[in-house]
C-alpha cells in the first residue's frame, strides 16, 4: 500500500480548497476531505492550471491560451468540474487586472478639463478652475485666430488628486462588483439546471476560467490610457496626434471583439448542459449574463459619476 502511495505525484495544494498536503502520504485532503485522484462526473479541476496549481507551479498564460483555442471536446471536458482553488485563483488574477486597467482609465479621464475661450461657456462661469489643485498642462499657441468659435478648447487643465480619488474608487468597486456579478452568476447557472443536476456546482469552474477572456479586452482598456496625449497633440498644435475619436473607435473594436467571443464561448459552454436542461443554461448564457453584466455595468458608470461629483465639490477640487 506505501509502495503505491509513494509512486502517486506529490501535490503541494488539494485541487478543491488549496490546503497543502502532501499526496503521497494521503489519499484525502485533510482539510476538506476530497479524494486525491478523484476525476468523477462533477468532481475534480483536472484542467492543465488545476493540475499546475496543485503541484505549485506557474501556468496562468498556458491557461489562457487553453480556453481561447477551446473547441467543444474541451468544453465538454471542463463543464461538470466544480469550482475549485485552481479556478478562483486564476479569475483573481484575471479580475485584479482587469480592476488595474480601469483604475487607470479612469485616472486618465477624470480630473481632465479642456475649456474654450468664453467662460460663458462654463457651469463656473469662468476659464480658470475655481477648486484646489489644478495645474494647467497645455495651452492652443497665442494669440487665438480671430474668430476662433469660444466652444473649441484652447487650455487643458489637470487636477492630479482628482485622477487619483477616482482610480481608486473605480479599482476597488470593480473588484466588488465583479465579485458579486460571479456570486450572481454562479447561482443563475445552478437554477437555470433542472432539480437533478442541481447541486453538482455544473460550469461553476468553466465559468471562473472563462474569465481568460476579459484578457484580449485589457488591450482596448490600456489604448485609452493615450487620450491626454490627443488633448496635449491637438491644443499644442502637433504635427500629428492619435485623435480621441480614433482612440475611442480603436479601442471599442477591441473590447467589443474580445466580449462576443467570450459572449459566444458561455453559449458553447451552455450546449454541453444534459439534454434535458440544455435550452434553460443556453437561455441563461444567451440572455441573463449579458443582461446581468450590462445593468451592473450601467449601475456602476452612474453610481461612480455620482459619486465622484459629490466628493470633487465637498473637497473643493472641482472646476
Amino acid at each position: 500500500m506505501n509502495a503505491i502511495a509513494d509512486l502517486r505525484p506529490l501535490a503541494s495544494r488539494c485541487p478543491a480548497c488549496g490546503q497543502p498536503i502532501d499526496s503521497r502520504v494521503a489519499s484525502r485532503c485533510p482539510l476538506c476531505g476530497f479524494k486525491l485522484g478523484d476525476e468523477q462526473l462533477t468532481g475534480a479541476d483536472v484542467t492543465p492550471y488545476g493540475k499546475a496549481y496543485a503541484q505549485g507551479e506557474p501556468g496562468w498564460w498556458a491557461m489562457c491560451r487553453w480556453i481561447w483555442s477551446a473547441g467543444s471536446g474541451r468544453l465538454q471536458h471542463i463543464a461538470p468540474m466544480r469550482m475549485s482553488a485552481a479556478a478562483k485563483r486564476f479569475a483573481w488574477i484575471n479580475t485584479l487586472l482587469l480592476a488595474i486597467s480601469i483604475a487607470g482609465l479612469l485616472a486618465t479621464r477624470v480630473g481632465w478639463r479642456s475649456v474654450g475661450s468664453s467662460p460663458d461657456l462654463e457651469p463656473s462661469k469662468s476659464v480658470k478652475p475655481v477648486g484646489r489643485g489644478w495645474l494647467h498642462v497645455a495651452a492652443a499657441p497665442r494669440p487665438l485666430p480671430p474668430g476662433q468659435a469660444p466652444h473649441i478648447a484652447v487650455d487643458l487643465w489637470w487636477n492630479p488628486v482628482q485622477a487619483l480619488i477616482a482610480s481608486i474608487i473605480a479599482g476597488l468597486s470593480v473588484l466588488l462588483l465583479i465579485w458579486l456579478i460571479i456570486l450572481v452568476t454562479r447561482s443563475g447557472l445552478n437554477i437555470a439546471h433542472t432539480t437533478a443536476y442541481r447541486g453538482e456546482q455544473r460550469m461553476s469552474a468553466a465559468f471562473l476560467y472563462s474569465t481568460a477572456w476579459w484578457i484580449p479586452a485589457l488591450a482596448g482598456i490600456v489604448i485609452c490610457f493615450l487620450r491626454p496625449l490627443s488633448s496635449i497633440g491637438q491644443l499644442s498644435a502637433q504635427s500629428w496626434y492619435p485623435t480621441n475619436r480614433g482612440l475611442s473607435l480603436l479601442a471599442g473594436t477591441v473590447v467589443g471583439l474580445a466580449a462576443s467571443l467570450w459572449w459566444f464561448w458561455l453559449i458553447r459552454l451552455g450546449a454541453t448542459a444534459p439534454a434535458k436542461t440544455r435550452g434553460r443554461v443556453m437561455a441563461f448564457c444567451m440572455l441573463g449574463i449579458p443582461l446581468l453584466l450590462a445593468g451592473a455595468a450601467l449601475g456602476w458608470w452612474i453610481g461612480l459619476a455620482v459619486l465622484h461629483e459629490f466628493l470633487t465639490v465637498h473637497l473643493n477640487i472641482h472646476f
